[in-house]
């Protein structure tokens, strides 16, 4: 075999292909014995038909495209050894006229990655914030967790916005031509007034209120609202309150810190010693993430590299199939006609669309750049580790998990993909240089962390 570069545009590299024609008429021998054994022709036995009879029910043509096919994996192997390519995707394959006796030639067209100039890991510098936590946010937190625990009792009074309402309510949809649909039998519900996702409208109206009392909230929902039956649409939400309940609070002592933290602590000092390390653990998670996403938009904004139309148009398909797949799931629409709904014209969404479809590329080309200049790669312990970590995480029989991954393509490259770049990022880390600080460069007075969102993430 014998191999010729044509040309190279950007990054699709077209190839000439010549296999010798002994070789050729070895792999087409091949394919009409493998033919003649599977082919079902009326009247000649399996094994035992003539070619002319093949090349009539099958085409000549056709007979000699797969030969050539059956060939082109160890030619294609040999072509990117030979150039040197990185292939992106499947190749397309020009064949010229096949003339049996004499060489075969064909054009491979190869879309290969984009060359791609990164700049000195070693020159990127960012700010790492130092983390503590003060004892007010302990504070706050113990707190946060004492109304998490609390246990409810009935009082005999009007609603107050630390109360939990027990209440029953029907919702009804609010036509324009007046009429009105109601969502089904009246539903209970425990409202929480102290919550922030309780709808102000809805805690406006509970506010004041006793048991037995009836309240009516109105107002508008969401074009993106979770219950499709109701996104976009005026509603009114009749209630009616069943009971008041008020908090009680636990106690701060052993039974309360088992409840919080699942592990036996005596004194209230121990707990508070043990919540400090659970939220700084969590805390230097969250800014050792937030120093790598900022590094490798810096990365990013100073490599060098243009980003290929073709790739462009087949991540942007793929960014619209996933968002129609998603709006019909979650809305039961089209997406064209969502658009419509939250007034966005499909130039505007076209134009979202690209500059989505570049960003990801972008960022999937150089950390795959980078991983490739510094030997990234999976190793199968690697694989199997996380497969025993994914099993335990979510209780399922390792053998089955490992079954599943091994026999799934896709599933399998998943997982190593996502390994790969949790190195590359750690590579990353490890090359950039981290200043620390107690206060990031032009960033505003941070304010205290929120005590509740904290509890819930150190859980």
């Amino acid at each position: 075999m014998r191999t010729e570069l044509l040309g190279q545009e950007k990054n699709i590299v077209r190839v000439k292909v010549e296999f010798e024609a002994a070789e050729f008429m070895a792999n087409l021998n091949e394919v009409i014995r493998d033919i003649t054994q599977k082919a079902s022709i009326p009247g000649f036995r399996k094994g035992r038909i003539p070619r002319n009879i093949l090349e009539m029910r099958f085409g000549k043509d056709n007979i000699h495209k797969e030969a050539l096919e059956k060939m082109l994996p160890e030619a294609l192997k040999q072509v990117t050894e030979d150039y040197d390519l990185d292939m992106m995707d499947t190749p397309s394959l020009k064949i010229d006229d096949i003339h049996e006796g004499e060489p075969v030639t064909c054009e491979l067209t190869i879309e290969v990655r984009p060359e791609i100039e990164l700049p000195e890991l070693e020159d990127i510098e960012v700010e790492r914030l130092r983390q503590e936590v003060k004892d007010e946010t302990l504070d706050t937190m113990t707190a946060a967790f004492r109304k998490q625990f609390a246990t409810l009792n009935p009082v005999d009074r009007a609603a107050s916005e630390d109360d939990v309402v027990s209440a029953s309510f029907v919702v009804h949809v609010l036509n324009p031509d007046g009429s009105e649909e109601p969502s089904g039998e009246p539903q209970p519900s425990n409202i929480d007034l102290a919550e922030p996702s309780v709808r102000a409208e809805v805690r406006a109206t509970i506010l004041g209120k006793s048991k037995g009392e009836e309240a009516c909230a109105e107002f508008d929902i969401e074009h993106d609202y979770r219950d499709a039956s109701l996104a976009g649409k005026r509603v009114r939400y009749d209630i009616k309150i069943d009971d008041v309940n008020e908090k009680i609070l636990p106690d701060i002592g052993p039974e309360f810190f088992k409840k919080v933290m699942d592990i036996d602590i005596e004194t209230e000092a121990d707990f508070r010693n043990e919540m400090r390390t659970r939220l700084l653990a969590h805390q230097e998670g969250t800014e050792t993430d937030r120093v790598c996403e900022e590094a490798v938009t810096a990365i990013i904004a100073r490599s060098q590299l243009d980003v290929p139309d073709s790739l462009m148009e087949r991540q942007s398909a793929y960014i619209k199939k996933q968002d129609a797949e998603d709006v019909k799931r979650r809305f039961n629409i089209e997406i064209e006609d969502h658009l419509n709904q939250i007034s966005v014209g499909t130039a505007q969404y076209e134009e979202e669309i690209r500059g989505k479809a570049e960003a990801s590329l972008r960022r999937m080309l150089v950390l795959e750049e980078i991983g490739k200049n510094f030997g990234v790669e999976v190793k199968k312990e690697e694989l199997e580790a996380e497969i025993s970590n994914l099993a335990a995480v979510y209780g399922m029989e390792r053998a089955k998990l490992r079954a599943h991954y091994y026999k799934n393509k896709d599933s399998m490259s998943q997982l190593s993909n996502g390994l790969r770049y949790e190195k590359i990022n750690k590579l990353i880390l490890e090359k950039i240089k981290i200043k620390d600080v107690d206060r990031l460069t032009a960033e505003e007075p941070a304010e205290d962390n929120n005590a509740e969102a904290a509890a819930e993430n150190m859980e």
